[in-house]
């Protein structure tokens, strides 16, 4: 055994869940952040949470509770799902810039999704410099039609997981 960084542990942990927290934004609009980590916490109740970094859009958006979609995009999105990490949406509306479709639900997500959550804030606990989002899951959505994407080794390479059944 050796010692390790938490981004070497990251790494050889890969590969991660990439999301997209879909946030409405006053005047209709929705914020797509891209989000590196999330997890499942409860069943019955369905609940799910995330993590987002305080001086994000995001997080100004959503610290005051209410509603949100967390959305795990599919294949055909993977290269917007990396731009929507690199911009804030206090300068660009993601989803126009980008070319991203989104879905009409109660909190606009990418059509381009393979599980979108339906969430409301239960609350936020201060991690570091980050927020963790507790939510509670009010609907879910399925398409299978679309392929989970995933960070591969670092945050930059988004790619599927495929499984070969046919290996020896």
């Amino acid at each position: 055994m050796q010692k390790i960084t938490m981004s070497e542990a990251l790494q050889c942990t890969s590969p991660q869940p990439v999301s997209i927290v879909c946030s409405p934004m006053p005047g209709g609009m929705v914020n797509l952040a891209t989000v590196a980590w999330w997890t499942y916490l409860e069943s019955d109740p369905a609940m799910i949470g995330f993590s987002m970094w305080k001086e994000s859009f995001t997080y100004a958006l959503l610290q005051g509770g209410g509603s949100l979609a967390l959305c795990i995009p599919g294949e055909v999105i993977a290269d917007e799902t990396l731009k929507c990490g690199t911009v804030s949406g206090r300068d660009v509306s993601k989803a126009i810039e980008y070319n991203i479709e989104l879905y009409p639900a109660k909190v606009p997500f990418p059509v381009h999704s393979r599980v979108s959550f339906i969430c409301t804030i239960e609350k936020m606990v201060e991690v570091g410099d980050c927020g963790f989002f507790i939510c509670n899951i009010e609907e879910i959505y399925f398409n299978e039609e679309e392929r989970q994407i995933f960070a591969w080794g670092s945050s930059q390479n988004l790619a599927p997981l495929t499984c070969n059944m046919n290996q020896e």
